[in-house]
């Protein structure tokens, strides 16, 4: 049994949020020491939550006994590379950027318990990976030449974009099988959707946003509604979730005008 199931997370979709804003902050904010630093830290945080799954049996008592080992040993490894990540990040960062990395280490803080029972994949636990994902454009993009105002945009515009997926999905397993998410979230998702292109294009108008910033969230929210609209089934997850990386593609290259 190939030990990369300790170790790589099964949720596919999150690497879209791991990948997306830390190429926004780079290609933006160009690589720094700092910036590599607290990217590893990142990246070693998100990967630990398949071993911890493992270890704590969620993924079930046989992959447990046969992968246990492999797990721990990943663990062990992962959390070395988030300590020199995050104290590489922290000693070359500018004061900005140490400041900025309190904003998603107060998500991770929040989502600390979940992970470390290897239970992250509630709604609220995955709002919050998206939360501290899209955050770590601050720290990254401050450690560069961002400003913190476009950094703050472009986390805002993928923490959104991030959440509204997020809640797509789970509204599209709850129409199809309502034990399977809360049935809330059908009804919430596209109102959400509009809600948050009326703020973009508001943003856009007003001056308070540049354009491409503002219509930033348009390539997400028209791939939501598309999946409301055609009442998407649970079996084409995988084709709701490939159109939503392609509209992160937009949105990046959307941002990176801005």
């Amino acid at each position: 049994m190939s030990t990369s199931r300790a170790v790589l997370p099964r949720e596919y979709g999150a690497y879209a949020e791991l990948l997306f804003p830390l190429l926004t902050a780079f290609l933006a904010g160009g690589v720094t020491v700092a910036g590599l630093g607290f990217g590893a830290a990142v990246l070693a945080g998100f990967l630990v939550r398949e071993p911890l799954a493992v270890l704590n049996g969620v993924r079930g008592a046989r992959l447990e006994a046969s992968l246990g080992g492999p797990a721990r040993r990943a663990a062990v490894a992962l959390g070395v590379v988030f300590a020199i990540g995050a104290g590489a990040g922290l000693l070359r960062a500018p004061p900005a950027g140490r400041w900025a990395a309190l904003i998603p280490s107060a998500f991770a803080l929040l989502l600390a318990p979940a992970l470390l029972r290897g239970r992250p994949k509630t709604l609220g636990g995955e709002i919050l990976v998206a939360g501290a994902l899209a955050g770590m454009i601050l720290p990254v993009g401050l450690a560069g030449t961002m400003s913190w105002r476009a950094a703050g945009v472009a986390a805002g515009v993928w923490a959104a974009s991030f959440v509204l997926a997020t809640l797509s999905v789970h509204a599209i397993k709850a129409r199809a099988k309502p034990a399977l998410g809360g049935v809330w979230t059908v009804r919430a998702t596209p109102v959400l959707g509009l809600v948050i292109v009326t703020m973009g294009l508001l943003g856009a108008l007003s001056g308070r946003l540049p354009t491409a910033a503002g219509l930033a969230v348009v390539p997400s929210v028209l791939v939501v509604l598309a999946a409301t609209i055609l009442r998407a089934h649970p079996r084409q997850l995988k084709r709701v979730g490939w159109s939503l990386v392609g509209a992160n593609v937009v949105t990046l290259a959307m941002l990176l005008v801005a």
